[in-house]
């Protein structure tokens, strides 16, 4: 009909003039939005109560009005407070973190910061709820099904926070000192000032952590109420479930079941440079890239270690690369370490390419030790002349 779109549908027997029409379509079957992925039938089993009423959005429409946020004063304009969608309150029903980054991004903003329902506005009592089963499968709104018909009630409304659209990323995460003050690589993780449940955490999500806030990597991790100021702060992020290193693989979400004795304490690695990994021979002196290979001063297990960890280690240590590496309890200052790296595993030669964990369940006898290579292997009978 040339509208941009719909606002809501509904069925029903509402005009007195519906009784004289006959019934001419039924069964309007469309997997899209477009009129070529529809079936109908001009056959029906149908009474005038089923007939359906239609609201377009007209032929102006910019797409600015579809979500708002409005104060308890019911005044838009903010990046918080309580979510209408063309005037009418969101049902909770299957709302999600993507649910508010889909919504925040169609609004203009880069992200949300939270979200929680309740019926904690009273002028939630005198609008409709125009919006339940908000299901998106990614922060995209064209991911998203909705529908505008709802089993709920004010006290399931949505209240939704999003990034400020100056949002530069930068505070997502950080960590914390015991004054609560950042700048360290090592501390209490919060996000977006509040805590971080263990629930699901692991050593991926310590890595992709770590690099959203810039480090190369994470060295280790715990939980506890360690700081006490922990607890006068919320909880702001749980079951933080990550696929690979990356933030990208990652869901998490805003509630939790949580107390502070699960607050995640994050050691991030400062920077990968020569002296992250080192290599010593029986004195524990510098081995000339030929010893027992250390990280941070403690070996390292060959657990899913191989060639491109090789590779990438060497390359990480100054060395054009490797020329054989084994494990074995050789150095009897061995027995006086820590084994401080396990499951290094690396997909080509480089180190973007490794995971690890701090944690192991080696002993010495699976040390790894290696011989660097230099950029030749000639004598000087090679030289040329």
């Amino acid at each position: 009909m040339g509208y941009p779109g719909f606002h809501s549908w509904r069925n029903g027997e509402l005009f007195g003039m519906q009784a004289s029409l006959d019934i001419g379509l039924d069964d309007v079957v469309c997997s899209s939005g477009s009129w070529d992925s529809c079936t109908s039938t001009t056959s029906h089993n149908c009474g005038h109560y089923e007939d359906v009423h239609l609201t377009c959005l007209s032929e102006d429409y910019t797409g600015e009005d579809m979500f708002t946020l409005v104060n308890e004063a019911g005044v838009p304009g903010q990046n918080s407070g309580l979510l209408l969608y063309y005037g009418n309150t969101v049902c909770d029903d299957g709302f999600s973190d993507n649910s508010a980054i889909a919504i925040c991004r169609e609004m203009g903003y880069p992200g949300f910061h939270s979200w929680r329902n309740g019926q904690l506005f009273e002028i939630q009592v005198s609008l409709d709820i125009g919006l339940d089963d908000v299901v998106c499968s990614s922060g995209s709104w064209d991911s998203c099904t909705s529908t505008t018909s709802h089993n709920c009630g004010h006290y399931e409304d949505v209240h939704l926070t999003c990034l400020s659209e100056d949002y530069t990323g930068e505070d997502m995460f950080t960590l914390v000192n015991e004054a609560g003050v950042p700048g360290q690589n090592s501390g209490l993780l919060l996000y977006y000032g509040n805590t971080v449940c263990d629930d699901g955490f692991s050593d991926n999500s310590a890595i992709a952590i770590c690099r959203e806030m810039g480090y190369p990597g994470f060295h280790s991790w715990r939980n506890g109420e360690l700081f006490g100021m922990q607890a006068s702060l919320d909880i702001g992020l749980d079951d933080v479930v990550c696929s690979s290193g990356s933030w990208d693989s990652c869901t998490s979400t805003t509630s939790h079941n949580c107390g502070h004795g699960e607050d995640v304490h994050l050691n991030c690695v400062p920077e990968v440079s020569a002296d992250v990994f080192t290599i010593v021979n029986e004195a524990g002196e510098d081995g000339q890239g030929r010893g027992l290979l250390l990280y941070n001063g403690q070996t390292v297990c060959d657990d899913g270690f191989s060639d491109n960890s090789a590779i990438a280690i060497c390359g990480l240590v100054g060395y054009d690369g490797f020329d054989s590496w084994r494990n074995g309890q050789f150095f009897d200052i061995q027995a006086n370490l820590e084994i401080g790296l396990d499951d290094v595993i690396c997909s080509s030669g480089s180190w973007d390419s490794c995971t690890s964990t701090t944690s192991h369940n080696c002993g010495h006898g699976e040390d790894v030790s290696c011989t660097s290579t230099t950029s030749h292997n000639c004598g000087h009978g090679e030289d040329v002349h």
